[in-house]
């Protein structure tokens, strides 16, 4: 993760985040121990972009699953229907440009260690990403099965 925000540093640390789904493991747990925010338990974590930078800079996180939704706003609370999800999500697939999280900017989704899918609302910002990225491709619909 701390490779893929760095085209986006200074848009992140102007927003508020929410992770939800969260697995992970710390890859240097031995010698820096645990993350106090981060909690396998909970089922969203609140962050603003300031402290998630700080985190994903200085820890070597390695997330399995999670979403990362990026707001202006706060988020307060969500209904338990609106939490944004990667594991089992068909929609990530077949309604990619969608945000999972409706007032999202920048949605960071980590699936199964395999894929990371990154969606921008400011297309600016996407094309200022993708000049790092440049293998980075972009997801095509697919017919839900």
């Amino acid at each position: 993760m701390g490779e893929i925000i760095k085209p986006i540093k200074e848009e992140l640390k102007s927003l508020n985040w929410i992770l939800t789904n969260q697995e992970y493991t710390l890859l240097d747990y031995k010698e820096k121990g645990v993350v106090e925010k981060l909690d396998h338990e909970s089922e969203i974590i609140h962050f603003d972009g300031q402290e998630l930078l700080e985190i994903l800079e200085s820890r070597q996180i390695q997330f399995i699953w999670g979403v990362f939704c990026a707001t202006k706003k706060r988020i307060l609370k969500l209904d338990q229907d609106q939490i944004p999800y990667a594991d089992m999500n068909s929609e990530i697939w077949t309604s990619p440009d969608k945000f999972l999280l409706p007032d999202s900017e920048i949605e960071i989704i980590c699936f199964d260690s395999s894929y990371t899918i990154i969606k921008f609302k400011d297309k600016e910002l996407e094309e200022r990403w993708r000049i790092k990225f440049t293998d980075a491709k972009k997801l095509k619909k697919k017919n839900a099965s």
